[in-house]
């Protein structure tokens, strides 16, 4: 999908390497807030059957996607509990900045230990298995045109959501995990962005860094989510049976549509 400037992180997952093929083109697509969108842009976006929103209502209100043309939309907000929860409120840069900084200065854990737990509890969250399902459902049942699932910067929520249904697809951790990753090249502009917004309201290199790996994705945040699925469900198959009302048929239907021999 051609690059969009008002939304860097917004890319079709098709051509990413699964068990029987590759994912195929215009099917899923996963994103950061549409709210910049611009009329030429959604015209790039082609069939959209369904955007699923995951951010939280504080969000939304302040940065309410646009309408696209002939497409459901669907909130299923995927927050987190306590002080990240908070942050996630937040409407600007600078603000989550200025609130990252506050953990900092009262030697709050970092990021490496803080995210960990963000991802694994979602993974548990009953937000992100009706996100998994919903998804499943409307591609099976609109048969054609995308699914749009987004966040606010297409990186936390979209991330576990986007390594679920690739474990479903039978991608390699390798895949998802490089996919995932994508998105420090996607956002590098607004990693540089809070780093230096970071460093000019503290003047101090170690509180930017430490506000830097909020930002940035991160793989052992990935990993975590990843250990509690396999710890607590045994696979995929075992997160949508428990998660989710997902058939097996449905799964499998899901598995077919999304799925081409060949990258396109």
């Amino acid at each position: 999908m051609e690059r969009i400037a008002g939304c860097p992180n917004l890319r079709d997952m098709g051509g990413i390497k699964v068990k029987n093929g590759y994912v195929k083109p215009g099917r899923l697509i996963r994103s950061g807030a549409l709210w910049r969108l611009e009329d030429k842009d959604i015209e790039k976006l082609g069939s959209i059957a369904a955007v699923y929103d995951m951010r939280s209502e504080n969000e939304r209100a302040y940065h309410p996607d646009p309408e696209i043309p002939g497409a459901e939309y669907i909130h299923i907000p995927i927050t987190e509990n306590g002080r990240r929860r908070f942050v996630q409120s937040k409407r600007t840069l600078p603000d989550k900045v200025e609130d990252i900084l506050e953990g900092y200065r009262c030697s709050e854990p970092a990021s490496a230990q803080r995210m960990r737990e963000v991802y694994s509890g979602m993974v548990l969250s009953a937000h992100a298995g009706r996100c998994i399902e919903g998804i499943i459902r409307t591609v099976v049942e609109q048969r054609e045109g995308a699914v749009i699932y987004h966040c606010s910067a297409g990186k936390d929520r979209a991330g576990v959501i986007s390594a679920l249904l690739l474990r479903l697809l039978g991608a390699e951790d390798s895949a998802i995990y490089a996919d995932y990753l994508y998105t420090n090249t996607a956002l590098s502009h607004e990693l540089e962005e809070a780093r230096s917004a970071a460093l000019a309201l503290s003047g101090d290199e170690r509180a930017a860094n430490y506000v830097l790996g909020f930002f940035a994705a991160c793989p052992c945040w990935l990993a975590a989510a990843l250990d509690t699925l396999d710890k607590r469900f045994y696979s995929i198959e075992g997160y949508i049976a428990q998660m989710t009302k997902v058939t097996e048929w449905e799964a499998e239907e899901f598995r077919r549509i999304c799925t081409e021999k060949s990258p396109d």
